[in-house]
C-alpha cells in the first residue's frame, strides 16, 4: 500500500512517498504492517523576479500524525547517521517548475545524513540534517522502515516541513549583477531564502496520506499560500544592489534582517564581518568559509556545526560560544578569546592558536593537529581535557 494521496510541491528538491507492507506472523496468527518512507533530495531551479534561483535543503523535519494507531518511539528504526543513495532522476512529467537539462546530476552525487527522532508515539518526527563536509542534502533514502502498525482503520498523515534555516541557496541567474560585493551577495541570498521560506515552501514542502480504507479517505487540499508581491521583493533587491555601503550591519538593516535571528544556516562565505556584533546570535550551521571575522563578537552565540575553514577570527571574542561540531580547519584564532566555549567534536586542525585563550573551553573529542602558536604545555593540557591530536 502506497501513499493514497500525496503532493510534492517541488519534487526536484524533495520527493516523498509512504508505503505500508503487510507482514504475517505464523507464531501469533496475526498480521501487522511495516511502515516505510522514501525521500529523494536534490536542488531545484525556481523562476523568480525575471530570473532563476537554485536552492536545496541542508535540513528538514518529517512529522507523522497518526489516527487509530501509534508507533512506539522505542521501536522506531530510523535514527543516526547514514549515507543517502545516488540521486534518482525524476521523469520529465514529475519534475518541478523551472527544471531543465542543466540539472542532470552525476549518479554518484550523494551525501551523508543524520536523523534525530523526536515527538511521541502518536506524533513521531524525524529531523534530517546534512553531515559536516557537505553544503546540502543530496541523494535518496529508499524505503527506510520507520515503524510497525497493528491497529485497523488507521490513518497516517506525513508532512515534510522546512524553516528558513533549513534552506540553502546555491545559485542565481539574472537577479543581480556580477560585480556586487560578497557582503551584498550574502544579504541578497538571505533575502531570497526568507522569501522562499515564507511564501513558497509553507505550510509544507511535501505531504502524504495513507489509510487502510481508501473509500474513507478524506483528501487533503493542497494549500495555496498567498504570495507576497514580487514587486516588494524586487524593491528590496534593488535597494541592496544600489546601496552605497558594503558594511554588513548597514546592509542587514536596509534589508530588515536581524543579525541575531535571521542568519542560522546562512551562506556568508568570503564576507567582511570584522568587528560585527553577533553576540547571542543563532548562527547554527552558518557558512563563514574564508570570511574576515577579526575582532567580531560571537559571545554566547550558537555556532554549532558552523563552517569557518580559512576564516580570519583573530582577536574575535567567542566567550561561552557553542562551537560544537564546528569546522575551523586552517582558520586563524590568534589572539581570540574562547574562554568557556564549547568545542566538543570541532575540527581545529591546522588552526593558528597563537595567544588564543582556551581557558575553561570544553574540548572533548575536538580534533587538533599541526597548530601554529600552540605550546607543548598547552597541547598536553588539551589532551588531558579530552582533545584529540592527529598526526599529519
Amino acid at each position: 500500500m502506497r501513499s493514497l494521496d500525496s503532493h510534492n510541491k517541488y519534487p526536484d528538491c524533495l520527493w516523498m512517498q509512504l508505503e505500508a507492507i503487510p507482514v504475517s506472523s505464523a507464531a501469533t496468527a496475526t498480521q501487522h504492517l511495516d511502515l516505510y518512507v522514501s525521500l529523494n533530495f536534490n536542488e531545484h531551479w525556481q523562476p523568480l523576479l525575471g530570473g532563476m534561483v537554485k536552492f536545496g535543503l541542508q535540513s528538514g523535519t518529517l512529522k507523522l500524525n497518526l489516527a487509530n494507531t501509534e508507533i512506539p518511539l522505542g521501536a522506531c528504526q530510523l535514527a543516526g547517521d547514514f549515507k543517502l543513495l545516488p540521486i534518482e532522476k525524476k521523469p520529465e512529467n514529475q519534475r518541478g517548475e523551472g527544471a531543465s537539462d542543466r540539472e542532470e546530476t552525476d549518479e554518484t552525487d550523494y551525501t551523508f545524513c543524520h536523523a534525530s527522532l523526536m515527538g511521541d508515539d502518536t506524533e513521531p518526527a524525524w529531523k534530517f540534517e546534512v553531515k559536516r563536509g557537505n553544503p546540502l542534502l543530496k541523494g535518496l533514502l529508499k524505503s527506510a522502515k520507520i515503524g510497525e502498525l497493528t491497529a485497523p482503520n488507521f490513518r497516517i498523515e506525513a508532512v515534510f516541513k522546512v524553516a528558513k534555516e533549513d534552506i540553502y541557496v546555491t545559485d542565481a541567474e539574472g537577479l543581480w549583477p556580477h560585480d556586487i560585493t560578497p557582503n551584498q551577495h550574502s544579504i541578497l541570498e538571505r533575502i531570497l531564502t526568507l522569501y522562499l521560506a515564507t511564501n513558497q515552501l509553507q505550510p509544507a514542502l511535501s505531504f502524504a496520506i495513507l489509510c487502510d480504507d481508501s473509500s474513507a479517505l478524506k483528501r487533503r487540499d493542497v494549500e495555496i499560500v498567498p504570495q507576497t508581491e514580487e514587486a516588494l521583493l524586487q524593491e528590496m533587491v534593488d535597494r541592496i544592489i544600489s546601496a552605497e555601503t558594503a558594511d554588513f550591519a548597514e546592509l542587514a538593516k536596509i534589508a530588515n534582517l536581524n543579525p541575531a535571528e535571521d542568519f542560522a544556516g546562512a551562506n556568508l562565505r568570503g564576507t567582511t564581518l570584522n568587528a560585527v556584533d553577533f553576540s547571542s546570535a543563532n548562527l547554527d550551521r552558518a557558512n563563514f568559509r574564508g570570511a574576515d571575522l577579526s575582532d567580531a563578537d560571537f559571545s554566547e552565540a550558537n555556532l554549532q556545526n558552523a563552517k569557518f575553514s580559512g576564516a580570519d577570527l583573530s582577536g574575535a571574542f567567542l566567550g561561552n560560544a557553542d562551537l560544537k561540531g564546528a569546522d575551523l580547519y586552517k582558520a586563524s584564532l590568534a589572539l581570540a578569546n574562547l574562554s568557556g566555549a564549547n568545542l566538543e567534536n570541532a575540527n581545529l586542525v591546522e588552526v593558528n592558536l597563537t595567544n588564543t585563550n582556551l581557558g575553561g573551553a570544553k574540548v572533548e573529542s575536538a580534533r587538533f593537529g599541526n597548530n601554529s602558536g600552540l605550546s607543548e604545555e598547552m597541547k598536553v593540557n588539551l589532551q588531558q581535557r579530552g582533545a584529540i591530536f592527529q598526526e599529519l
